[in-house]
């Protein structure tokens, strides 16, 4: 009677395993390694900034204290948010990261639901 319950714990063990191995994995989470330019002058005019990283998707979207900018994707290495005058209005310190959306991935072994996920922060500097 021992057994049963061993080998059902051993098979339950298992699926689970391929079930993390198979095709049904989520993506990684977004890095940022550096951001050009990394400070501004309060009342400054707008301006592109250049994110670098990894794992950067066609719908990754920079954060900017917490509020998404417009994001052009370049390459899972790189996007461009664009920094309107009023993002800069004020001098002190923005947080930018890189937001990736929740993503479904189907495969005929699994169906997983990724959750979204967020970069490290890059601290901003505004002076005045």
């Amino acid at each position: 009677m021992a057994r049963a319950p061993r080998l059902t714990l051993i098979t339950v063990l298992a699926i689970t395993l391929a079930m993390l191995v198979s095709c049904g994995t989520c993506s990684p989470a977004p890095f940022i390694t550096s951001i050009t330019p990394s400070s501004a002058t309060a009342a400054g005019s707008q301006f592109l900034m250049t994110v670098n990283g990894n794992n950067f998707r066609h719908d990754s979207v920079v954060s900017w204290n917490g509020f998404s900018v417009v994001t052009t994707f370049v390459s899972s290495h790189q996007l461009v948010a664009s920094i309107t005058a009023t993002d800069i209005h004020e001098p002190g310190t923005v947080l930018v990261s890189v937001f990736n959306p929740p993503e479904d991935s189907t495969t005929s072994v699994s169906a997983t639901t990724c959750s979204g996920k967020t970069s490290n922060a890059v601290s901003f500097a505004i002076s005045p």
